[in-house]
């Protein structure tokens, strides 16, 4: 073979080699785009929603989760004791949505895409049968966490056992500076949430989240009396305001306002306050 030939089929091989290196590049930035794309897309899917302890998570679990993941999502429930402390992990990235009373004042940084079905308290009595039976200096078990005492002594105002003073905090009553006319000389003692179920069947006037009563085998009929939340104290589906145009907030939303979620609620929750849009 002369020298010209060889270096033509040494030319040849080279191109082909070539050839088979440039594909072989391509199949490979293929793949690891295809690979990016897809982590990218896992991690748009999975969802963190925060609810609080106990009877809020179980709300969740109960409610939408499984309507949720059938959309494609992961969603992971995770737990809070602090409305504030939902609203700063939220604005901070921690997590992507929380149900809970919305009484925050980044209202520019998160936004409420719907009001949801919220538990009410409930005031029981192993002692009186009546709110007018209630005798004179009793001791009345209320929530320590501030909301809860706000709604507690809302609810004892309502039943005409205690007045509050005009202009008191919603978010932040107190028995010591807004309890301003108490005719029954009502004593108060606040008690961490968790503590509740061991004392609602024990109590002589005892306000707590209707769950813990039903958990303890007590029925809502039994109760003196079962608050009706006031609006704003409704718990409203919050998620940072520069996702609320996205498809998994959106999805969240239809999935709390659609009849499977309904079905669930009437199964699971019948005892709860619906805001005014599931009343049509």
């Amino acid at each position: 073979m002369n020298m010209k030939k060889k270096k033509f089929h040494l030319l040849a091989l080279l191109a082909v080699i070539s050839l088979l290196l440039a594909a072989c590049g391509d199949h490979l930035v293929e793949e690891n785009s295809n690979d990016i794309s897809k982590e990218n897309i896992d991690e748009d899917q999975q969802i963190v929603i925060a609810g609080t302890e106990g009877a809020g998570k179980q709300f969740i679990d109960k409610t939408i989760k499984d309507l949720f993941e059938k959309q494609g999502y992961t969603l992971q429930v995770t737990e809070i004791t602090d409305p504030s402390e939902a609203a700063t992990k939220l604005a901070e990235g921690s997590i992507d949505a929380y149900i809970n009373t919305f009484m925050d004042n980044r209202k520019e940084q998160l936004t409420t895409l719907t009001s949801v079905p919220t538990e009410p308290l409930a005031l029981y009595s192993n002692t009186f049968k009546d709110d007018d039976q209630i005798a004179d200096g009793t001791t009345v078990i209320i929530p320590e966490e501030p909301l809860m005492q706000s709604r507690a002594l809302m609810m004892l105002e309502d039943e005409n056992l205690i007045g509050i003073r005009k202009g008191a905090s919603l978010s932040e009553m107190s028995v010591e500076t807004d309890v301003t006319d108490n005719p029954k000389n009502l004593k108060f003692e606040k008690a961490p949430i968790d503590q509740l179920s061991d004392r609602i069947k024990n109590e002589a006037l005892i306000a707590a989240p209707l769950h813990i009563a039903v958990d303890a085998g007590l029925t809502e009929q039994e109760a003196l009396d079962v608050e009706d939340v006031p609006g704003q104290f409704l718990d409203q589906l919050v998620v940072r305001s520069k996702d609320q145009g996205t498809n998994f907030a959106r999805s969240l939303k239809e999935h709390f306002q659609s009849t499977e979620f309904r079905k669930l609620m009437d199964e699971h929750f019948p005892g709860y306050d619906e805001p005014e849009w599931m009343e049509d």
